[in-house]
């Protein structure tokens, strides 16, 4: 099913299995202003195994990340009140090297720039889960094999 597209539902089952291993471990900060779109993917993530921190805004996501929790991956709309995606997204490659980014757009406009600015470039909407938790482990296997070790 899709998620975030006007007019489309937002309510769904996950149809991928949970695995266990990292993904347990693995931090998601969402930053979605839409309700209804932030709850259908928070809770599809939840489901397939992902620790989920959610916000509204790019402010509010800031104070979570300043607070030191540990955030793995920001996945962010960007089409935010006040702070833009796109300066919360170029805010964490400053910042929190060490933290992905995934990018969501429901403008044609705004895909060439979300493309920069995050990990295997932006995700339109409407997307589908399964394919967000696909770009979500991919993000989590490039870190890996960046990380020092």
């Amino acid at each position: 099913m899709l998620i975030g597209g006007s007019g489309d539902p937002v309510t769904f089952t996950p149809s991928i299995p949970t695995p266990s291993g990292d993904k347990e471990k693995t931090t998601i900060l969402l930053v979605e202003p839409d309700v209804a779109v932030r709850i259908s993917i928070a809770e599809y993530l939840r489901d397939c195994g992902y620790h989920v921190i959610e916000t509204r805004s790019a402010e509010e996501a800031v104070v979570v990340l300043e607070s030191g929790r540990p955030v793995d991956i920001v996945f962010a709309e960007v089409q935010l009140p006040e702070m833009s995606g796109f300066d919360l997204a170029q805010r964490v490659r400053a910042s929190y090297p060490g933290t992905g980014g995934l990018l969501t757009y429901g403008t044609e406009g705004a895909a060439a720039k979300a493309g920069a600015l995050c990990d295997g470039g932006p995700i339109a909407k409407p997307y589908a889960a399964a394919d967000v938790v696909r770009r979500i482990k991919l993000l989590r296997e490039s870190q890996r094999t960046r990380k020092p070790g």
